[in-house]
């Protein structure tokens, strides 16, 4: 799907079953039957939504994480700009609602020798330069206690 404000509650229950499958399981140690079992969707709508491979799921939840997670979108750009970090850490929020497994996905796959993990540290460095891009006067320490900090009012925010 190319336009995430299509994205629709199946979308959600297919992606999310995906990454618990694949945190529960093993990286990719679960078939596209159990994907439909678990989410309750029909293959041949999982089809429709992310192909036939289990990969293109998963790296669509990098995807993700990429735009809406870190707000590397021009919407959460802007939101930036005027000063509005609480604002955008609750629009990253709303995604994580809709997928709780995505912060463990992330953090096993993150630091791993893989595509998924050279694609994660990527859009980990891009956030960081989004931080130092607005916080450009703070010192080095300071941007990742704010990295630090938004990740954590993200997936914690109790």
């Amino acid at each position: 799907m190319d336009k995430k404000s299509n994205i629709d509650d199946t979308y959600w229950k297919i992606l999310n079953s995906a990454l618990e499958l694949d945190v529960k399981k093993g990286h990719l140690r679960w078939t596209l039957s159990d994907l439909s079992r678990k989410s309750g969707v029909t293959r041949s709508l999982i089809y429709y939504y992310f192909g036939r491979s289990k990969v293109s799921i998963l790296n669509e939840a990098v995807k993700l994480s990429d735009t809406e997670l870190t707000g590397l979108t021009p919407e959460r750009d802007s939101m930036w700009s005027k000063g509005q970090f609480v604002e955008s850490i609750s629009k990253a929020r709303e995604l994580y609602e809709k997928a709780p497994y995505l912060c463990i996905f992330i953090y096993e796959h993150i630091d791993k020798d893989s595509e998924l993990g050279a694609e994660m540290r990527r859009v980990q460095e891009q956030f960081l330069k989004k931080i130092s891009h607005y916080f450009a006067v703070t010192k080095e320490s300071e941007k990742l206690a704010i990295y630090a900090t938004y990740w954590g009012l993200l997936f914690c925010p109790q």
